[in-house]
């Protein structure tokens, strides 16, 4: 155990008087010495951490499943107009190849939930009412609650909190704007 302990200083050592040329990268490695009845074993693990981004900055079409504490909940979908819903729509319903109702199509077919901070200054605009066109400002703290009265009579798939979906604008990794899509 003593030898152990004495050669990982002596490298240690070894390595911090190497003045010639200066580090370019720095790697943690952690090394464990286990002391057992036979010779002593040194294990060498090297751990790096890697950041997995939620959303890509840019502006994403979502049904929204929680808005609460700083944090909105998603449900990320595909917002399809114009040839692209024409040609899913063809896809999907062969027998109807005229295109989807009023030029658009939603997809959702990953039931995953994302969650991202929401920044803020973010900025939260609703249909003043469903089936207008009319956009009004709300509070982010105050959506949750301006859905839950907007949505009041209306039949939402949970774990969805509002009928229609959302627009939610992302900037370094944070919602910096919400906008409510109209749906004829």
């Amino acid at each position: 155990m003593r030898r152990v302990c004495v050669a990982a200083l002596l490298v240690l050592a070894l390595a911090g008087c190497d003045k010639a040329e200066p580090a370019t990268t720095t790697t943690a490695t952690a090394v464990t010495t286990v002391a057992t009845t036979e010779p002593a074993t040194t294990t060498t693990a090297t751990a790096t951490a890697t950041a997995e981004v939620v959303l890509e900055d840019g502006r994403h079409p979502v049904y929204l499943t929680k808005v609460a504490a700083g944090t909105v909940t998603f449900d990320l979908i595909e917002f399809l107009t114009g040839e692209k819903a024409k040609a899913r729509w063809k896809k999907e319903h062969p027998e109807n190849p005229d295109g989807p109702d009023n030029d658009y199509m939603i997809v959702n077919e990953n039931p995953k939930l994302r969650t991202l901070p929401v920044a803020a200054d973010a900025d939260c605009q609703v249909l003043e009412t469903l089936g207008g066109v009319d956009m009004t400002t709300v509070p982010c703290k105050d959506l949750a609650a301006f859905l839950k009265k907007q949505n009041k009579d209306l039949d939402v798939a949970p774990p969805h909190i509002a009928v229609l979906p959302f627009w939610l604008t992302v900037e370094d990794g944070a919602v910096v704007r919400f906008e409510e899509q109209f749906l004829p």
